[in-house]
This record gives C-alpha cells, structure tokens and sequence, in this order.
C-alpha cells in the first residue's frame, strides 16, 4: 500500500531490493475509488527501475500520479525524527511538503540535478589538482542557488501552516500539552531572509555559497545549501530532542504524521492513506486511546499492523480485520 502510495519502500529499501531472488520484475496493483470511480493502479519493478500506471496506461508525470493517490505511513523508525540525525528531518519535510503540493518534487530534483553536478566538477577538480571552471562553477551556482531558494521557501512555509495544525494534535496526543510547540528552521539563510519572501532567501543563499568558495575548492564538495539545513522541535520553550523523555518523543513523531495528514485534508480535501507499522511497540495504552480516537474523527482510511488485537483501542464495529500468516492475508 504504501508503495502504490509513495513509489518508495517504507523500509527504505532500494527498487531493485524489491524484487524477490532469482526473479526479474516485481509489481503491486491496486484498485481504488476516487472521485467515485474505480481506479486501477499498478507499479512494477525491475533491475532497471521503476513505472507506473493508472487504468493501464502510464500517466503524464508524477503530480497525475499523487493526485489520484496518497499514503502516509507511521513506522518505528520515525521516532528519529525527532532526536536522530538532520536528514531523516529534511527527509520528513520535503516529503510532507511534497504531499501537500506535488510540484514540490520538480523544484527538489532540480536542486538535486545542480548539486549532484557541482560536486562532481568540485570533486574532480580536486582530484586531477587543477584550477575550476569558473564558468561552469557560475552555471550551476547559478542554478544551485536559484532552486535551493525555492526549496527553503517551500519547507519554511510547510513548517508555517503546519505549525497549528502540530499544536492541535499533538494536544489531543498528550491530552495535556506541557507548554507551546514551535518550529525552528536552522539552515543556509538567517531568520529576516525567511521572513522576507524568495527574492530575500536566494539572495542570502547567493552571499553564502559566494563566501563558502575557497572551503568548497578545498574540501572537494558543496558546502552551503538546504542539503545541510536542519529543523528543530521545542516545546515549552526546551528543544525535544535534547530534553523531551521518551514517551513525549514518541507522542512528537507520531503527531507530526497525524498532523500532515489533517494539513493535507484541508488543503486539498483528500485525506492521504495512513498506515500505522507495528502500534503495539511504540505507544502506551493512554496515548493508544487517543490516537484511535483521533483517527475516527480524522474520517480517513487506515491501515494498521499489530500483533495484539487490544492495542487498537476500538469498538469491534468500527474495523474490519485480517490475519497474515507464513505470508498469507486472509479475512478474520
């Protein structure tokens, strides 16, 4: 489910770890209803990578694709949102303000395409002991500073309408929440850049990446950009990661997923899949009930994986349930 949802693993595994041994394609299909119509979808998966298609013909690009389906997954290892390194932080908000507006993807694989190039000519400079090319250092500057500027303003304006919207369920979570939530951006550019608007933050990013020149050149690699920006969480003023205790982390990461499912709702009135992996491991019985609760009320389709059938917290009516067992799914 979530593959058909993101085109990723949740378990972030490659494509070609995908497919199964000795095999040379793997493939899920999926029928859903939207707009109320059936849809098929179908994703295959081969050594050379991956397509897609809707109803049995491949769609125009990607934005099609999300348009017609969603899924945001809450695993165990989101609890490292909050307290473990910066890029599962960066990995969150692009792909959280990705859902929210699929043209984000275009902006981040342009970013990406421009510093992927930059290190390569930084990198190869270095190790052929030879003078840049100023001209084709300025091109993807150029480009690098251009697109980086979209990508800051994108994540930082995310992080602003998701702020309340945080707020909202993590208090539902807690059932009593210990001080405000806020979110501090921590990247490339100052804090009266954000506030100024693009034209502000490009700029910015343009002065940095001027200044980092003779560090780069030595190092051999791209020094400044949102690559190596980071966010952090504080509540009650403290920031989380260094001073919250387990089960406030716990109640954080997972607010955070609950959290960009109702900001996608909102903004576009389609509620993403949500697949909880394994609730039993994560969440005591109290922030259990609220949870459940909030899923009734959030009126989205839910997905959960458990091995006790009393960690879900819920009437019998309001669930269906299946069995796996030796890899086979069959009704309860």
């Amino acid at each position: 489910m979530y593959l058909l949802g993101t085109l990723k693993s949740f378990r972030r595994a490659r494509g070609p770890d995908m497919i199964l041994k000795g095999a040379e394609v793997a493939s899920v299909k999926g029928r859903l209803v939207a707009g109320g119509l059936p849809r098929d979808c179908a994703v295959s998966l081969t050594k050379k990578g991956l397509q897609f298609k809707i109803d049995g013909k491949s769609p125009r690009g990607l934005p099609d694709w999300f348009a017609l389906i969603k899924a945001v997954a809450f695993v165990p290892s989101d609890l490292r949102m909050v307290d473990g390194p910066p890029d599962l932080r960066r990995e969150f908000l692009d792909r959280a303000a990705f859902t929210l507006d699929p043209t984000f993807l275009g902006i981040a694989r342009e970013y990406r395409v421009a510093l992927k190039q930059k290190n390569a000519l930084l990198r190869d400079s270095k190790r052929m002991g030879r003078p840049i090319d100023p001209t084709m250092l300025e091109i993807w500057n150029d480009k690098l500073v251009r697109a980086g500027a979209q990508v800051v303003h994108r994540r930082t304006e995310f992080l602003r309408q998701f702020a309340p919207v945080f707020r909202e369920v993590h208090k539902g979570i807690t059932a009593a929440a210990k001080g405000r939530a806020e979110f501090r951006y921590r990247g490339c550019v100052g804090t009266e850049a954000l506030a100024d608007g693009i034209s502000s933050i490009e700029a910015a990013l343009g002065t940095k990446v001027a200044a980092a020149a003779a560090q780069e050149a030595r190092r051999g690699f791209c020094v400044a950009g949102p690559h190596r920006d980071d966010w952090e969480l504080r509540v009650g003023g403290e920031p989380l990661r260094s001073f919250g205790s387990q089960g406030q982390v716990r109640s954080a990461a997972l607010s955070m997923r609950i959290g960009q499912m109702v900001l996608a709702k909102r903004v576009s009135g389609v509620c993403p899949l949500f697949l909880l992996d394994d609730v039993s491991s994560e969440l005591d019985p109290h922030r259990n009930a609220h949870l459940m609760s909030l899923l009734l009320d959030l009126e989205a389709q839910v997905l959960i994986t458990t091995t006790h059938r009393d960690n879900l917290r819920l009437d019998a009516g309001a669930y269906k349930s299946w069995n796996v067992r030796t890899g086979t799914l069959s009704p309860d």
